[in-house]
C-alpha cells in the first residue's frame, strides 16, 4: 500500500476536485483582497475592517452548527448548489453598485453570508477526499490540494492589487463570482459513491430538529475522550492573535509600503507562500515527532513576526512569509490525522468542531484589532501576534501530553480504536 502514492492523481474525481480547487483559488485570491478593500472604500474607516473581520470570523465560530447539515444532502449536490448560491450573492454587489449604490453594512452582511456557505462546503471537501483517494493516501492528497490552493493564492493575491487598480474593486468581485459558477459546473461531474448514512424519515419539523440536535451532540461526544480538546485551547489562543494582526494588515501594509495599495496583496501573498512551503515540506518531515515539530516551528514563527513588525518593507515581508511555514505544517498534520482516524460520517463534524470552537475568540480579536487600528500603530498588532506564537510554543512545551506526541502516523487522537 505504501507504494501507491501517486496513482490517485489520475483518478477522475480527484482531478475534478483538484481543478475545482484551482479555479476557486483564482476567485478567492482576488476576493480576499477586494472584499476588505471594498469595505474600506465604502466606509472610509479602518474601524469597519474590524467589523468586517468580526462578521467573517463569527461565521467560522458558528460553523459547528452548520456541519451536521451536510449529512442531510448528497455531498455532490451540496458542493454544486453552495458554490452556485455564493456566486449569485456576489453578483448582487456589482448590480447594486451600478444601480442604487452600496451600503457598508450590506457589504459586511454579504461577507458574513458567503463565509457561512464556505463553512458548509469546506468540511464536505475534507470528507469526500478520503472517499476519493483512500485513507492511505490522505496526507499526500492533502499536500497536493493545499499546494494548489496556496500557489493560486500567491499568484492571484499578489496580482489582486494590480488587477483592482486596473479594473476596480467591484469588477474584481465579479471575477470571483464567475469562478464560483465554473466550480459549481465542475463539481456537477463528480461520480464518487457516497457512503450511506441511515436515518429514519422524519414526518415533522420537530423530529427533524431532534435528529439535528442528536447529530450535533454526537460530534461533541465523538471528540470528548480524544486529544482534540487539548489542542483547541492553544489554537484558539493563536486565532485571536492572528485575527488582531490580519485585521490591521491593510493599514500595516499601507504604512510599510508608503501608501501603495498593492502592498496589501503582496503581504497576503507572502503569507500564502509560507503556508504553501509548509504544505510541501510536510510529507518530508512527517516522520519527526509531531510535538517537537510544532514547538520549534512556532518559536521560529514568533521570532520571524517580531521582525516583521520592526523591520523595513522587504525584510519585513520575507520574515512574514517564513513565519507562516508553521501554519501549513500544522494544518496538514492535524487534518490528516483526523481524516485517517475518524469515521467517514464524522469527519466533517469533527473538523468543523475543531475549527469552529477554535474560532470562538476570533470575533473578539477582530473587534480588538479594529480598536488597535484606530487607536495605536498597526505594528503593535503584528508584534503582539509574534509574541503570542512564542507563548503558544511554551504552552505545548509545558504540556507533557502535547510535548511527547510522536510522529503523525503514530499519534493516537483517541484512547481507543473508536470514539464513543
Amino acid at each position: 500500500m505504501k507504494r501507491m502514492i501517486k496513482p490517485f492523481m489520475r483518478e477522475r474525481n480527484f482531478l475534478i476536485l483538484m481543478t475545482g480547487v484551482f479555479v476557486n483559488g483564482l476567485g478567492s485570491g482576488i476576493y480576499l483582497v477586494a472584499g476588505m478593500l471594498l469595505v474600506l472604500q465604502v466606509s472610509g474607516s479602518v474601524l469597519y475592517s474590524g467589523f468586517a473581520a468580526f462578521a467573517i470570523t463569527s461565521a467560522s465560530a458558528l460553523s459547528f452548527l452548520i456541519a451536521p447539515l451536510a449529512n442531510y444532502a448528497k455531498y455532490k449536490n451540496s458542493l454544486v448548489y453552495s458554490n452556485l448560491i455564493k456566486a449569485i450573492i456576489l453578483l448582487s454587489i456589482p448590480i447594486l453598485h451600478y444601480t442604487i449604490g452600496l451600503n457598508v453594512w450590506y457589504v459586511i452582511s454579504l461577507l458574513f453570508i458567503v463565509a457561512l456557505f464556505s463553512q458548509y462546503t469546506y468540511p464536505i471537501e475534507s470528507t469526500v477526499l478520503p472517499i476519493i483517494v483512500g485513507k492511505d493516501n490522505v496526507v499526500e492528497a492533502n499536500s497536493y490540494l493545499q499546494t494548489i490552493r496556496e500557489a493560486m493564492d500567491i499568484v492571484f493575491i499578489a496580482g489582486a492589487g494590480i488587477i483592482i487598480t486596473i479594473i476596480g474593486t467591484v469588477p474584481a468581485i465579479s471575477i470571483t463570482a464567475s469562478c464560483l459558477l465554473i466550480v459549481s459546473l465542475l463539481y456537477a461531474f463528480f461520480n464518487f459513491q457516497q457512503p450511506e448514512i441511515t436515518r429514519e424519515k422524519s414526518e415533522s419539523i420537530g423530529s427533524v430538529v431532534n435528529v439535528y440536535k442528536q447529530d450535533l451532540k454526537a460530534g461533541f461526544s465523538y471528540i470528548r475522550n480524544s486529544l482534540i480538546p487539548k489542542m483547541i485551547f492553544s489554537i484558539t489562543f493563536i486565532n485571536i492573535a492572528m485575527t488582531i494582526m490580519t485585521t490591521n494588515l491593510p493599514a500595516f501594509s499601507l504604512l510599510k509600503g508608503n501608501g501603495t495599495e498593492a502592498m496589501y496583496g503582496f503581504y497576503l501573498a507572502a503569507l500564502s507562500t509560507g503556508i504553501m512551503i509548509g504544505t510541501i515540506i510536510t510529507p518530508k518531515i512527517k516522520q519527526f515527532d509531531f510535538g517537537k515539530i510544532i514547538i520549534f516551528s512556532y518559536i521560529g514563527t514568533g521570532i520571524m513576526w517580531v521582525g516583521t513588525a520592526t523591520l523595513p518593507l522587504i525584510p519585513s515581508m520575507i520574515l512574514y512569509s517564513i513565519g507562516a511555514i508553521s501554519i501549513g505544517i500544522l494544518n496538514i498534520l492535524l487534518f490528516s490525522a483526523i481524516q485517517k482516524q475518524v469515521e467517514t460520517a464524522f469527519i466533517g463534524r469533527v473538523i468543523t468542531l475543531l475549527s469552529s470552537t477554535a474560532s470562538l475568540g476570533m470575533p473578539v480579536g477582530a473587534l480588538i484589532g479594529g480598536f488597535i487600528g484606530d487607536t495605536f500603530a498597526p505594528e503593535i498588532a503584528v508584534l503582539f501576534c509574534g509574541i503570542t506564537m512564542i507563548i503558544f510554543s511554551m504552552y505545548w512545551l509545558s504540556s507533557s501530553v502535547l510535548r511527547k506526541l510522536p510522529n503523525i502516523d503514530n499519534v493516537k487522537l483517541f484512547h481507543s480504536s473508536k470514539a464513543v
